[in-house]
């Protein structure tokens, strides 16, 4: 996959984002996209936990509460995406809610669910008290190791392979 590619398909779902928040005054818009490294974004195996985060994260944003909400999906060889909209919700509680989903599941590190409310700047961890997310490998800062290029990409790739093969054989929560 080309960098270009996968710079595209982010700024498409940014886009998405900013449309559905300039719609939607007051409205708290939830996406999920995956953490997934290298120039692989795609796949069946990738596909198959974005489908996961997708059922809880329709968990988490009220389908059972009957609170409405819009869904716009991504799927691309560049990755998956799914961009929601939830009424009548704080976007503190979702995000409080969605950073446990992420640190309780076993695909969750591969998760990356960010809340937006009247702003195309997402809700932090760090603004609900939650810490910020470890490196797959070291347990350092991920984007730290992310942005000094730390780790084989071969090795991160193999850790998520690792990860989604856990969960498919039995480690499902």
């Amino acid at each position: 996959m080309s960098l270009e590619k996968v710079l595209r398909f982010r700024e498409k779902k940014a886009l998405l984002q900013e449309k559905m928040i300039r719609e939607n005054p007051g409205a708290v818009i939830v996406s999920l996209g995956m953490n997934i490294p290298g120039p692989v974004k795609s796949g069946p195996m990738i596909y198959a936990a974005f489908r996961e985060g997708l059922e809880r994260l329709e968990e988490l944003s009220g389908k059972k509460k009957g609170m409405r909400t819009v869904k716009v999906l991504m799927e691309e060889a560049a990755g998956y995406a799914a961009v929601c909209l939830t009424k009548e919700q704080d976007p503190y509680s979702v995000k409080r809610a969605a950073i446990r989903l992420e640190e309780s599941h076993p695909l969750g590190r591969l998760w990356d669910i960010d809340v937006f409310q009247d702003s195309p700047e997402a809700v932090s961890r760090e603004t609900v008290g939650a810490e910020r997310r470890t490196c797959l490998l070291c347990g350092r800062d991920a984007k730290e190791c992310a942005r000094s290029r730390r780790h084989d990409i071969r090795k991160l790739q193999d850790k998520v392979t690792e990860i989604i093969a856990g969960w498919q054989t039995g480690n499902r929560t």
